[in-house]
């Protein structure tokens, strides 16, 4: 089982979502002690991760000119105006007024007084509807915002983090604190409670402002200020303070009331707004400096959103780990609320679709773009292209009188709903371009792709024949019937259609899923009702339809103007098709879910080859020229699951998420990011392993409620990023970490994860002495580019081929190293004197090497799958066991003459095979074994999961090192003795170091390293003194080092991968780091220099 975390993960409001990595540089710090984690300690949310600002949109002309800046969160909205807050707050019932206003009431304060925006964000903000000068394109927007004199000599500061949004009053010297009243009108209530918070409760939500505090800074020092809230009850208007200006608005809400009392028995009375003035009760302080009032949280607001539901449907990456999302959101309601109380002409507006882009940390918005007219507007697809231009394709019923039309395929709306095509440019500032595809029918798009040079292809469905529809070019340009699956290219500059046609037989057919090759061929995944003698059957995996609905896969060549394949996917029940992704070769891998068995569904080679009752997913690869499945297999359980998202990264793992109804005693989990079904609904997500034949973790993500998995990504380093939407709350959905810890209410939240993945087995860079010079060369997988040695500062390309793993091993005794490649399908090679040859045809999962017989040669170790484990020793084959093992390793743990071999096999637990014989370790199933040096002999360290860390030493002993779960571990020498500690990395609650007594299995203590969560460690001597340094990657924050207990930076950037050799001899290893796609560098010496400007597999 190999090892993976969760490294962000959170409920999100409508458009900033975002996942969470590590927290700031200065969080890295040398903390020393000795407790261990213990099984009842709490992996909690990091301290300081999330505390990112709010942000504070100053209005430009998109709302009322009487709003000078606002906050839109989730389940209320929040406007700032000269005279005091407006808060509306949705109403999470159907039934009832759309939102409820409150205001808060500046109370004698300076009339004069406009709120200004303090430190710019960076983020911009863009809304897009109708013509180009309507837009208000990259607005600005800040942290805080400031009343300056709102009462004479008293500041007040609004500012927050993305749940909370705090405000404090600063009090100059020599001003007057009682000045400070203030007046919520609309609440039912408003009361003190006996922890002395302030409680405001409206009929439709309530908020709360946290026990106050006060201070001033003396001589350095803070020194904390008695302070309380002081309620007013007067019983008139004038005694409270409500200034001559706010009545008319009063009178217009009771005259509304009167019209609405006998419906709604929620109204407010004249008496209850009088008692909703308060100020504060101030301790005795020094009036000759200034004095803090701080009622620390007032409510939760969140980042750009709204008070509607709001769903991520689209999700894609760039080369610096940037995410960028596409969905849908009711929550740009601009109109400003006059009145207090039911907001009865609050309908929640139409739909608009929503793109934002976020860091590679999680910790900031870089923009946030609204595309939208007047009318309802859905997204269906995002895809960024090599300039960091967002693509987004969708459906619009808004017309050219409202939508942000301008350069496009087509400027007109065409009836009823119309596929649109837009194009955003890097900065998120303007609209490169985007127009309408369809015709007089609905038209609706389900995929989008972009090539290398940025043309985009579409796929959908429409009921809109050839006398409307843009048919050009194209496989089809005849209408076929109920509807059709389309398929569609624009050119670059979004000016025109390059083709468009249909695929489609006499009965529905929708395109799902779209992806293109290198060479411009567009792959399309959907279904069909239609069978084979009306449908477009070419060449295909099946040219017979197999009744029902089944799933249809095809591709069409550059120009559009035929189909290259076509073929069903299906049994004789309903399959949908809904996703598509390619590899480097041209394969194709499809999802989508059955209700056929496998006696009539054409699975063959697969991770589950039997149905599982109800409704399963399925996922399958296509060969390259269309004409068969290399595999096809179902994903389930016993209740109804459903493939929504397919990618596949560069060696040929195809990762999906969708969602499951089944539990987990029928659905597969195995690793993953939660293996117990929730409740209700569950996302899942779940790699498959390149040859198909097994999941390589499969996990739920969930709540109680109803939890759906839409959309996945994957980054260079095989990192996952899913989003979907959720209606579980913060007490329930597996929040760790996240920028909202806390559900936000309306009918749904969107959620992301990002599930970070090591395993430690799959070494896709090796190191040895390959030439016996006796300093180490380096053997680089440049994935199509083949394998590369780097050898004194020079390269020379060994093979071709594009290798899956790599290994090195002395399996001669010469005391110079071979390398072992795994080539996937063509086999098991071995290197060796400049000369490739073949050790095995079959295509091995894992391998591991080691001296087993002690004649000083080493031995291989592969498993081989269904075929079993199998030993390579003096050229020959031999079986070790017919059972497939998760994964393996080899080291002497028993002082002995040869190494042992580990093996897991799942179900079966942990095994030793020493000198011909297997032995039990352990009937539980570890999730990651690792070896460590001792004086003479190995140690094994294994992670069990909930039942913590496990450690074999002398032989027959077996240690409890820590009750806890760990993300993973490494070994390293970090003091120069005899033997290794371990290094423990557990999540959230950070990295921590055990050392002294792992040979004997007592007296050992552990002590934290960092509070910050890796994604990967490594161990070096860098500075060639004989003990070890941590090299850990931090993910946004960079590349760190940890050298006799401080932490220093190397790099700002985020690695995807890095190795240790001494590539020079001079005793101190090297690091050499992939930074994507800024190439291969070197650490050496405390310098950095760039070895290669490819980015390696």
């Amino acid at each position: 089982m190999k090892r993976f975390s969760f490294t962000g993960l959170g409920l999100l409001i409508a458009v900033l979502l975002i996942y969470a990595r590590t927290g700031a540089p200065d969080q890295i710090k040398d903390h020393v002690g000795t407790v261990a984690p213990q099984s009842n300690q709490k992996i909690g949310v990091g301290a300081e991760f999330g505390k990112v600002p709010l942000y504070f949109v100053p209005n430009k002309g998109q709302l009322d000119d009487r709003v000078a800046y606002y906050v839109q969160g989730k389940d209320k909205t929040v406007y700032f105006t000269s005279e005091g807050i407006t808060f509306a707050l949705a109403s999470p019932a159907e039934s009832g007024p759309g939102r409820w206003i409150v205001k808060l009431d500046f109370i004698g304060s300076n009339p004069d007084t406009q709120p200004l925006g303090l430190e710019e964000t960076g983020a911009v903000v863009s809304y897009f509807r109708g013509q180009p000068e309507n837009w208000r394109a990259g607005i600005p927007t800040y942290s805080k915002i400031i009343y300056p004199s709102l009462w004479p000599g008293i500041d007040l500061v609004y500012y927050g983090t993305v749940n909370k949004l705090k405000y404090e009053f600063i009090v100059h010297p020599g001003a007057d604190p009682s000045k400070i009243r203030l007046a919520y009108r609309g609440a039912k209530s408003v009361l003190v409670d006996e922890n002395g918070r302030l409680q405001v409760t409206t009929p439709v939500n309530s908020f709360r402002d946290d026990v106050p505090a006060a201070y001033q800074d003396i001589k350095g020092e803070r020194v904390q200020v008695s302070l309380a809230y002081k309620l007013d009850g007067a019983s008139s208007d004038e005694s409270s303070g409500l200034s001559p200006k706010t009545m008319p608005e009063r009178l217009i809400l009771r005259e509304k009331q009167d019209s609405f009392s006998a419906e709604n028995p929620d109204s407010l009375s004249d008496e209850q707004e009088r008692k909703c003035v308060y100020g504060f009760e101030v301790g005795d302080y020094d009036r000759s400096l200034p004095l803090v009032l701080d009622p620390a949280v007032l409510v939760y607001c969140g980042y750009i959103g709204g008070s509607g539901a709001d769903s991520g449907s689209g999700i894609s990456t760039d080369s610096s780990g940037s995410v960028y999302i596409v969905g849908q959101t009711n929550t740009t309601e601009t109109s400003f609320p006059v009145a207090v109380g039911p907001d009865l002409t609050y309908g929640g507006g139409y739909s608009d679709v929503f793109v934002a882009k976020v860091n590679a940390a999680g910790t900031a918005l870089i923009y946030c773009g609204y595309i939208g007219g007047s009318s309802s507007d859905e997204p269906g697809g995002i895809a960024v292209d090599s300039s960091g231009n967002a693509h987004i394709m969708g459906l619009t019923y808004s017309t050219q009188t409202s939508f942000p039309v301008m350069v496009g395929p087509d400027l007109t709306h065409n009836g009823y709903g119309d596929v649109f095509i837009a194009k955003l440019n890097a900065s998120g500032t303007s609209l490169i371009y985007c127009g309408y595809i369809g015709g007089s029918s609905d038209d609706y798009g389900y995929g989008l792709a972009v090539d290398a040079s940025g043309n985009a292809y579409i796929t959908g469905r429409t009921g809109s024949s050839e006398a409307t529809f843009p048919v050009l070019a194209g496989p089809d340009l005849t209408y076929n019937n109920n509807e059709d699956a389309f398929v569609a290219k624009v050119n670059a500059a979004g000016t025109a259609l390059l083709y468009c046609g249909y695929i489609g037989g006499l009965s529905a057919e929708t395109g799902r899923g779209i992806a293109v090759d290198s060479s411009g061929n567009a792959h399309i995944m959907g279904d069909t009702l239609s069978p084979e003698f009306v449908f477009p059957v070419t060449v295909g995996p099946d040219l017979t339809s197999n009744g029902n609905y089944d799933a249809f896969v095809a591709k069409v060549n550059p120009s559009g103007t035929a189909l290259l394949y076509c073929g069903y996917i299906g049994g004789s029940a309903l399959e949908n098709g809904n996703g598509i992704a390619l590899d480097d070769s041209g394969n194709a891998y499809v999802i989508g879910e059955t209700l056929s068995t496998e006696a009539n569904f054409p699975e063959n080679v697969g991770p589950d080859l039997t149905s599982n009752g109800a409704m399963d997913a399925f996922v399958a690869k296509i060969n390259a020229s269309g004409t068969s499945l290399v595999y096809c297999g179902f994903i389930g359980g016993s209740s109804i699951d459903q493939g929504r998202r397919i990618v596949v990264d560069n060696t040929g793992n195809a990762y999906v998420t969708g969602t499951t109804q089944s539990t987990q005693t029928t659905f597969p989990v195995t690793a993953g990011p939660d293996l117990t079904h929730n409740g209700g609904r569950d996302a899942f997500v779940a790699k498959v392993n390149a040859a198909g034949t097994s999941l390589v973790y499969c996990g739920f993500i969930g709540g109680s409620a109803d939890d759906w998995g839409l959309a996945i990504a994957v980054d260079g380093p095989g990192n996952s990023f899913i989003t979907g939407s959720t209606t579980s709350t913060e007490a329930t959905f597996p929040i760790a970490i996240g920028p909202d810890l806390t559900f936000n209410g309306g009918q749904w939240d969107t959620f992301i994860a990002k599930v970070s993945y090591w395993d430690p087995w799959a070494a896709k860079h090796a190191v040895g002495d390959f030439d016996g010079d006796g300093t180490e060369e380096v053997a680089v997988d440049f994935a199509a580019a083949g394998i590369y040695l780097y050898d004194s500062g020079a390269w020379s390309q060994i093979s071709s081929a594009n290798p899956e793993s790599l290994l090195a091993a002395d399996v001669d005794g010469d005391n110079v190293d071979e390398l072992v490649a795994d080539l996937g399908a063509t086999g098991l090679w071995l290197w060796n004197a400049g000369a490739w040859n073949q050790l095995s045809g079959v295509n091995v999962e894992s391998f591991a090497a080691g001296d087993v017989d002690a004649d000083g040669t080493d031995e291989i170790v592969g498993d081989f799958g269904a075929v079993g484990l199998w030993l390579y020793n003096g050229g020959a084959w031999s079986q070790l066991s017919g059972v497939n093992a998760d994964y393996i390793t080899v080291a002497n743990v028993d002082g002995g003459g040869g190494d042992e071999i580990f093996g897991d096999f799942g179900a079966t637990g942990l095994w030793v095979w020493n000198t011909g014989t297997w032995t039990i370790l352990s009937a539980l199933n570890p999730d990651y074994v690792m070896t460590g040096e001792q004086t003479g002999a190995k140690f094994i360290a294994g992670d069990f999961g909930p039942t913590g860390l496990w450690l074999w030493s002398m032989p027959g002993l077996c240690t409890q090192l820590s009750g806890l779960d760990a993300d993973y571990m490494i070994a390293a020498n970090t003091d120069g003795d005899t033997e290794d500690e371990i290094i423990g990395d557990f999540g959230a609650t950070g990295l921590w170091h055990c050392e002294g007594g792992l040979w004997t299995g007592s007296g050992f203590t552990w002590s934290i390293l960092s509070s910050v969560n890796a994604d990967f460690m490594i161990r070096a001597d860098i500075d060639g003194n004989g003990t070890d340094e941590v090299v850990a990657d931090f993910g946004a924050i960079g590349l760190w080092l940890w050298n006799a207990g401080s932490w220093s930076q190397t790099s700002g950037v985020n690695p995807e991968y890095q190795l240790v050799a001494d590539v020079d001899g001079d005793n101190a290893d090297e690091i050499f780091v992939d930074f994507g796609a800024l190439g291969l560098w070197m650490w050496n010496a405390g310098a950095w220099s760039q070895v290669s400007a490819l980015n390696p597999d």
